[in-house]
Formats: structure tokens, C-alpha cells, sequence
């Protein structure tokens, strides 16, 4: 699938690539679970502001938007010339998407609900303890949580929802990030390469479960091109290159595996990384319901995905190319 660079951007940030922030001081109150939808006041305000310089509608934007959705909009350490650049490309591409972007928005509440509902069948103690936003995300999403003034708030993307999904993928997408809000509980931030194969992998397998048979593309495997096919020849090769970096910290070492990793040199596709950690997690849930894999301690977790790595045979001494 070819995306636009917005898109391309929206994917590389799925999930938990926003920077991480410290909660401020005890004495500010949590944020309650609720859910808001600020859609429309993009639709308005692009209408509005249609007449307007490109300089000054971008202007208006900050102004209008800084304060809404628990702060999605405000800087969140970006720079702030792509932040106007992101604004930009939103406010030119909406035409193209609107049609679309106001279906997504009309059926997403529903679809949250619903998608709620039947998730506490598999996890009966699963608790919406956070704010959710749903929002333009300015191409940068389709859903994911963001620390935002020193709370975790759940965000989706109608616009990337708009452009990337259907009826048929949306299940197993709100599976996949339905997992992420309940397993927060359990699995502690953890920057390391290790975790994220763990975090990702597990949510990927999650929504295979919860949905037999469902497709790579209804997984998000297929984006930005069919990662089984061309990591499976390679699989073990793939395997080692994770298992070289498993202790990693560094944002270079992270990109190829999660992100579209423009410019990157690795020889196997982009997000090849979330396709290891399914892989992963499935030999894991072999050996134990899916129930207890979701407590799972990262103590516990770390020897259980040597282990995994190691199934697939000995690597080189010398760390390969990713």
C-alpha cells in the first residue's frame, strides 16, 4: 500500500513513540475516563476559516485548538515549524477526506462502545480508567496514548481512521489498542527493544485471538507492504537482528523494527518489528492462556523471549545489519 507522508508519519508514531513525560506534582487531580469527540470542531473551523491566509488560519489554529483534547495540540516538545507544517497539510488535504472523515466520526462512538464491550468478554476486569479523544489528529495517528500535561489520555486519528480503515478492520484495530490501555496496568514503561517486541507482539496476538482467521491486513501487517513475505525467508536472520539489539535504548535501533523508517537501511520492511513480537507471543501462547500472558511480570517476560529468540537458532557473534 502506497500512504502519503502523512500517513507514513501517522503509522510510524502508532501506539507509543510520543516523548515520554514526568506527572507533575501529586496535588494536580487525575484526569477521569470519559470520551469526547472534537471532529466536528475541525470541520467548523476549517468552513470558517476557508477565506483566510494559509499564515493566519494556522494562527486561528493554535489559538482555538491549543487548550482541546487534553492538550494534543499544544507544542508537547515538537518542533514547532512542522507542528504549522502538520496544520498546513491537514487543512489542504481535508477536502479529499471529508466525506470519509465525518463517516469515521459518526460510527467511532458506537464502534468504542461496542468494541468495549465485547473486549471485557476476554478480560472481565478490563476498566476504561483514561480520557478519550477522538480528534483530527493532523495525519499523525490512528490511535495510540499520549502523556499530555502530565496525564495518560487515549487518542484516535478520524482522519487516519478515515483513510487507512474499513469495516472490516476497525474490530481488530480497537482490539489491538483496547489491549494496550488494559496491559498499561501490568507492564510497566520500558524503553528497551525488548519491551517494545513484547508490548507490540502481544497486542498484535491479541487481536488474532479475539478475531480467528483475521487477515495481516486486518492486524495492520500489510502496511506499508506485506511484512510476512518478505521477513519470512529471512526469519531467523530477522530474529537475530532483534536479538543483537534487545537491551537498546537508542531511537536508530527502534526505527527499523516500529517505524517507517524512512531513510533507514535496514534489508527488511518497515515495522518489521511488530510482525516478530506476534511471533513471538504466539510460541509464548502455546504454553499459557492469554489471561495470565497479559499479568505477565517484565521479570518473568524477559527469559520467556530469550527463550522464544533462541528457538529459531544461533546467531553470529558479529550483530547483522537490521
Amino acid at each position: 500500500m502506497i500512504i502519503s507522508a502523512i500517513l507514513a508519519a501517522a503509522l510510524a508514531v502508532q501506539g507509543h513513540s510520543a516523548p515520554k513525560h514526568p506527572t507533575p506534582a501529586a496535588t494536580k487531580p487525575a484526569a477521569t475516563a470519559q470520551f469526547k469527540s472534537y471532529t466536528d470542531d475541525f470541520a467548523k473551523f476549517f468552513d470558517e476559516t476557508a477565506s483566510l491566509p494559509e499564515a493566519e488560519r494556522i494562527r486561528l489554529f493554535h489559538e482555538r485548538f491549543g487548550p482541546l483534547a487534553g492538550g494534543f495540540y499544544g507544542p508537547r516538545d515538537r518542533d514547532p515549524a512542522k507542528v504549522d507544517a502538520s496544520i498546513a497539510r491537514a487543512l489542504k488535504g481535508f477536502p479529499a477526506i471529508r466525506v470519509h472523515y465525518t463517516a469515521a466520526a459518526a460510527n467511532f462512538a458506537q464502534a468504542f462502545a461496542t468494541g468495549q464491550a465485547r473486549f471485557r468478554t476476554f478480560f472481565p476486569d478490563y476498566k476504561l480508567t483514561m480520557p478519550v479523544y477522538l480528534v483530527h489528529s493532523l495525519g499523525e495517528m490512528d490511535g495510540g496514548t499520549r502523556d499530555l500535561n502530565g496525564h495518560s489520555v487515549a487518542i484516535f486519528g478520524a482522519d487516519v481512521i478515515a483513510q487507512i480503515h474499513d469495516e472490516t478492520t476497525i474490530g481488530p484495530f480497537l482490539d489491538h489498542e483496547l489491549f494496550h490501555l488494559y496491559h498499561a496496568r501490568y507492564s510497566p514503561e520500558c524503553d528497551q527493544l525488548w519491551c517494545s517486541l513484547w508490548v507490540e507482539g502481544l497486542a498484535v496476538y491479541v487481536a488474532s485471538r479475539l478475531n480467528p482467521g483475521a487477515t495481516d491486513r486486518q492486524l495492520l501487517l500489510t502496511l506499508p507492504m506485506p511484512i510476512r513475505a518478505a521477513v519470512d525467508p529471512h526469519l531467523a536472520e530477522a530474529m537475530c537482528s532483534a536479538r543483537a539489539r534487545l537491551d537498546s535504548t537508542a531511537k536508530e535501533d527502534y526505527a527499523p523494527f516500529f517505524t517507517f523508517g524512512r531513510g533507514s537501511t535496514s534489508s527488511f520492511p518497515p515495522r518489521y518489528g511488530y510482525y516478530l513480537g506476534f511471533l513471538l507471543a504466539q510460541k509464548i501462547g502455546e504454553t499459557m492462556p492469554l489471561a495470565q500472558m497479559a499479568k505477565l511480570p517484565p521479570a518473568k517476560v524477559r527469559p520467556l523471549l530469550d527463550k522464544a529468540l533462541a528457538s529459531y537458532g544461533n546467531c553470529p557473534s558479529a550483530a547483522p545489519a537490521s
